[in-house]
């Protein structure tokens, strides 16, 4: 599906697939209930960014005559878009049952989703309570009138269609706006009898329509769910007498103005009110149009209430402090001592943060540099980072305000910081800052270290610590530290590129070391050496990459992959690629982190890295990778590198086609994300 001479698969089914992953986890029966009631929700979000941003980009190409650059370069765009609307109502249908499913597996638990048709005599009072008091004067209402042209409603929201009929058959319509980002999608109503009562705040809606619409006149009155999912492009304003900062908010108003890519409707809806909203939104042959059920937006599973049942969710696990840190109050000391690696959420992220806490207050630390791409709503990190300025500090944030549907956000933050006297820095012209890097500098004393730098993998985000899989590794090694400043520096004065000895940096090296560290692969395979490819990205889909790794096995160079998401590359392909082997673990936490390792003859070369195999990583985003010295680090990564491949419960073995089965051996069970924690706390007894 979507190949070219079995050599790669396109980007957009290659994430697809991964999507498909996601829906997996919520069919798995060993999963906790509620837990794959939030796959359901993750598999739907995920949907709803793939629309706004691949899909749109995929028909804006088409409509302005121009070639996406699909790495299946035979096959026209217009047939991918009807491959990838193919799959996914494919994909929709499995998903319905699945949720109908859950559903009575839920009500078995005396757990049960009640609607405006099933909710409970006894119940009702405090449902009107709830919607006359909260709920009705926070509505926004859309009314159509005869000759009003095309709605622009928001996006991220979702809406209720509402039709009255008249006695003649004639329409009204109305667009009532849930406002699921002021309230829970889902209002806890009394127990009775021992059973939980949950309703969605949609149906709550719909039980009071005519109450609603009590001053129009009509026969019949109902309410269908409706949702709008816009392209999501940002088009920058380049006038030079424009801030940047304002050219971001701008774009971000006009994006509310984005044009339609996907209608979801509820299936039921009837014809007529169909074209109606067709002609509203102004849709076209390239928009999708997706009949579903009767609830939409369902990434509001992801908050799903747990309703005190902790047996129904994933137990959550204590995380670990590094042996070196246990009882240390001077991180400065433990890391200037040796390089110290965390790999959250199985090592506590409130190292980090006490360590940025404890440079903002510590007289001796003079400087404090630091990127920043995504960071919490209420962040530690750039809390600390205030102090640190409000210490008189000299503090630098290099911000990066177009990192994706968190512009707003970064807006926000990069105000607060420069009222604080932080120097803050948009970011370089034409390439996203995605590196993940600090620097903390202290006073010179005897014997001690000045400089300090931490690079990761992952965003500097205790929210996504919980949940994300990462490495943060802390150092005081002169040369990493040195060339890491060096990254700073290129952030000031942009024209001047360092050459960097140990790290790399994209978009000039990254692209480089891999393919340096490839071909050598290569020549140590065919000198009889011991050569090894160990790869461990979110993406591959850069096609001179994937190249390069054809010849290496081809040569008989052992590649072993674990991938995430889109992965471009086929695997165990005869004269190809049979040497190559990929797997993908999707479980509890998101795996994030990328691993470039060579056996580079048997001194093994590891670098971690904020960069995927991509070609926006490589090319057009500043990333950087850093490589792993301390023998101790290195092994702690093989390690976990080797458990995460031979994953014999959650890991899947990439193929060619959409089936992806679990990996299966009669080995020892090896569920990853279980066997890292056990072996992160014997490590660090």
């Amino acid at each position: 599906m979507g190949q070219s001479n079995n050599r790669y698969i396109n980007r957009e089914i290659s994430w697809l697939k991964f999507n498909s992953r996601v829906l997996q986890e919520a069919m798995d029966k060993k999963n906790p209930l509620l837990e794959r009631l939030r796959f359901l929700g993750i598999y739907s979000n995920n949907l709803d960014e793939f629309y706004k941003v691949r899909y749109a980009y995929i028909a804006r190409m088409i409509q302005f005559n121009r070639k996406y650059n699909n790495i299946v370069e035979e096959q026209e765009d217009v047939n991918l878009l009807e491959e990838i609307n193919m799959t996914v109502a494919h994909q929709q249908e499995k998903y319905d049952k699945l949720y109908e499913q859950i559903i009575k597996e839920l009500a078995k638990e005396k757990t049960l989703l009640v609607d405006d048709k099933t909710l409970p005599e006894s119940l009702k009072p405090f449902v009107q309570n709830f919607f006359e008091n909260k709920l009705s004067h926070n509505l926004t209402i859309l009314y159509w009138k005869q000759g009003d042209k095309t709605i622009n409603l928001r996006d991220n929201v979702f809406y209720l269609i509402v039709t009255m009929t008249k006695k003649n058959g004639n329409k009204q319509y109305a667009l009532i706006e849930v406002p699921s980002d002021r309230f829970s999608r889902f209002l806890v109503l009394p127990d009775i009898n021992d059973k939980h009562y949950v309703i969605f705040l949609e149906d709550i809606i719909r039980y009071h329509l005519r109450d609603i619409f009590q001053f129009f006149k009509f026969e019949t009155i109902e309410g269908k769910s409706i949702k709008l999912t816009k392209d999501a492009d940002l088009s920058i304003d380049n006038d030079v007498q424009v801030s940047y900062v304002d050219s971001i908010a701008g774009a971000l108003k006009e994006r509310l103005k984005g044009l339609p890519v996907r209608l979801v409707y509820d299936k039921t809806i009837d014809s007529k009110t169909l074209q109606f909203l067709k002609k509203m939104f102004d849709l076209d042959e390239y928009d999708s149009l997706a009949p579903g059920g009767k609830y939409h937006n369902k990434k509001d599973f992801m908050k799903f209430p747990t309703l005190g049942r902790q047996d129904l969710e994933y137990k959550k696990i204590d995380p670990i402090i590094p042996k070196i840190l246990k009882g240390e109050k001077n991180y400065f000391k433990a890391f200037a001592k040796e390089d110290t690696l965390l790999y959250t959420p199985y090592y506590d992220y409130s190292v980090f943060l006490k360590f940025l806490r404890g440079a903002a207050i510590d007289p001796k630390v003079k400087k404090i540099k630091i990127t920043i791409y995504r960071v919490a709503g209420d962040s530690q990190v750039l809390s600390a980072i205030l102090n640190a300025a409000r210490n008189g500090k000299e503090v630098t944030a290099v911000l990066e305000l177009r990192a994706r549907f968190d512009e707003a956000h970064n807006i926000k933050w990069s105000k607060q910081l420069q009222d604080e006297g932080v120097k803050v820095i948009f970011g370089v012209p034409g390439l996203k800052v995605h590196s993940k890097i600090g620097i903390v500098e202290r006073e010179p004393q005897r014997g001690a270290a000045t400089k300090y730098a931490f690079i990761s993998t992952g965003n500097f985000h205790e929210g996504t610590a919980r949940l994300y899989t990462d490495f943060t590794l802390f150092t005081a090694n002169e040369a990493i530290v040195k060339q890491v400043d060096q990254v700073f520096d290129f952030f000031n004065t942009n024209y001047l590129v360092k050459h960097y000895k140990d790290i790399a940096v994209s978009p000039w090296g990254i692209r480089r070391k891999l393919m340096l560290g490839i071909e050598r692969e290569i020549k140590n395979k065919k000198n009889g050496l011991p050569a090894q490819i160990n790869i461990k990205v979110n993406s591959i889909c850069d096609k001179e990459i994937i190249d390069y790794l054809y010849e290496a096995s081809k040569v008989g160079v052992e590649v072993r992959m674990v991938v995430r998401g889109i992965c471009s590359i086929i695997p165990q392909v005869p004269g190809l690629s049979e040497n190559i082997k990929i797997i993908s673990v999707v479980d509890k936490f998101l795996e994030h982190p990328r691993i470039y390792w060579f056996k580079n003859g048997g001194d093994d070369l590891i670098y971690i890295s904020s960069a995927d195999i991509m070609a926006r990583n490589l090319d057009y985003r500043v990333e950087v990778a850093c490589p792993v010295t301390s023998i101790k680090n290195k092994h702690e990564i093989m390690k976990i590198f080797e458990l995460g491949f031979n994953d014999n419960v959650k890991g899947r073995l990439i193929k060619e086609g959409f089936e992806e089965p679990y990996q299966k051996n009669r080995k020892k069970k090896n569920r990853s994300q279980e066997s890292i924690y056990q072996y992160i706390k014997e490590l660090n007894k």
